[in-house]
């Protein structure tokens, strides 16, 4: 049981069940710092059909580590790990692109973080036997002066092998914000 007036991570797991009658298919993960419904890191998940599931963190600016799972007689028959294979697009931009001009912006805790909170765009819908990316990335999401960074990805994966389809990859302009008067 979690203490609502806390902010101490109780380590409960987050599961993937069968509700009748109810099962654990798989424990997804341990202390990741929230386990609460709607806190930020919380799993979410998309169903497609009874399955096929999309599961993900709902982190402060945006979602992250999406992962499919593919169910097939109440056993997990297919894990598809989709977000390494879309970080890496991010990535490659990040440290080409933006960190060779301004190296000093990767220092720390320094880096970029995904970002979805435009009503009129999807991070993620299936459609069939694909799933379809829309995902943005920026290093600055809270308008913080100086050097900016962004790109966003639009992506179709195919479920049935497991890779991209097509990637169309945007990088954004880098500029410098000045600091806001």
């Amino acid at each position: 049981m979690r203490d609502e007036d806390s902010n101490v991570d109780p380590g409960l797991p987050n599961l993937l069940v069968r509700l009748k009658p109810y099962a654990v298919l798989k424990e997804i993960e341990t202390g990741y710092g929230v386990t609460r419904k709607g806190g930020r890191g919380a799993p979410d998940a998309k169903w497609n059909g009874n399955s096929t599931v999309a599961i993900w963190h709902a982190m402060k600016w945006g979602n992250e580590d999406l992962v499919v799972y593919e169910i097939e007689n109440d056993e997990v028959k297919r894990v598809q790990k989709v977000w390494p294979e879309v970080v890496k697009y991010f990535d490659r931009d990040w440290q080409t692109r933006f960190l060779k001009k301004y190296p000093k912006e990767g220092e720390g805790d320094n880096s970029y973080t995904f970002v979805s909170d435009r009503d009129d765009i999807k991070n993620f819908e299936f459609k069939g036997d694909k799933l379809l990316l829309d995902i943005f990335a920026e290093n600055k999401p809270n308008l913080a002066p100086g050097p900016h960074w962004s790109a966003e990805l639009r992506g179709v994966w195919d479920l049935k092998r497991v890779k991209f389809d097509t990637v169309d990859f945007k990088p954004g302009k880098i500029e410098v914000r000045k600091e806001l008067e």
